[in-house]
């Protein structure tokens, strides 16, 4: 007896448990008293009338919530999309103006740099024009992660890239005095000078009509009850030389000490 009545009244639980186990039972008590006074005659109607308004009200509140929460989740993802399209715009911009200092830099430097050294007899000069790679190396990590249009991130880095071996070719020219590679230079300047134009093409246009890339899609499930579900995406930190991550600390940590 004292089990049984602990089960039902909960006396070890927390108050509002408590509570709505005794309502319970007072409910069932109720119902057995109504149908031994009265008969299930009078019961039974009220029972199902009562059924049938709360199911409405409930089905009612649910439907009115499941909307607000899809016009939430849209709103929220309008204003993230918004917001990526911003940080595009304003990384790609020191971006672009990069390409055009190095675009005018290579077309001064192809002066300078004859495929046959025989041809301008005299002295010496040194070419050291202005080839920047500085906005491209701190805004390359997120570009990559928000821009769509991989083929331009590629390229981007390719072009990039083979600007670092120009550097090196004429810093190789000046220490040694030596114009031996200037007929190797030579084309890659004008192959450099292609590329960096036709990627100010796109980079402009990434300005104008960025391409970015989605972070997650809504899900709508019509039913009898409804319902709204998101496929959440989560931004991942690229880890990088030098960088681990928290689970192979611990596991790392673990070992030490079972050793």
């Amino acid at each position: 007896m004292p089990r049984l009545v602990q089960v039902l009244f909960g006396w070890r639980e927390s108050p509002s448990s408590a509570f709505v186990r005794l309502a319970a039972f007072a409910c069932v008590l109720g119902a057995i008293a109504v149908v031994a006074v009265y008969g299930s005659e009078s019961l039974f109607p009220g029972l199902v009338g009562n059924f049938a308004a709360s199911l409405a009200a409930f089905m009612l509140a649910l439907t009115w919530e499941r909307d607000r929460e899809a016009q939430r989740l849209a709103h929220e993802a309008e204003q993230i999309e918004q917001q990526r399209t911003t940080e595009v715009r304003r990384r790609f911009a020191p971006v672009r103006a990069e390409l055009r200092k190095n675009a005018a830099s290579l077309n001064d430097l192809i002066d300078f740099i004859l495929p046959d050294p025989f041809l301008v007899p005299g002295e010496f000069q040194y070419v050291h024009p202005q080839l920047l790679e500085g906005a491209w190396t701190a805004n390359a990590p997120r570009l990559s992660e928000l821009v769509a249009d991989y083929g331009l991130i590629g390229d981007l880095a390719t072009t990039y890239g083979r600007i670092e071996e120009l550097r090196w070719r004429l810093r190789h020219r000046s220490e040694n005095m030596t114009k031996d590679l200037d007929p190797m230079t030579a084309p890659l300047i004008a192959e450099l000078r292609g590329e960096v134009d036709d990627l100010l093409e796109r980079v402009a246009a990434q300005i104008d009509h960025p391409n970015v890339q989605a972070l997650g899609l809504m899900h709508i499930k019509r039913g009898l009850l409804g319902g709204v579900g998101v496929t959440a995406s989560i931004e991942t930190e690229v880890i990088r030389g030098g960088q681990t991550s928290v689970d192979d600390k611990d596991s790392n940590r673990g070992d030490e000490v079972g050793g």
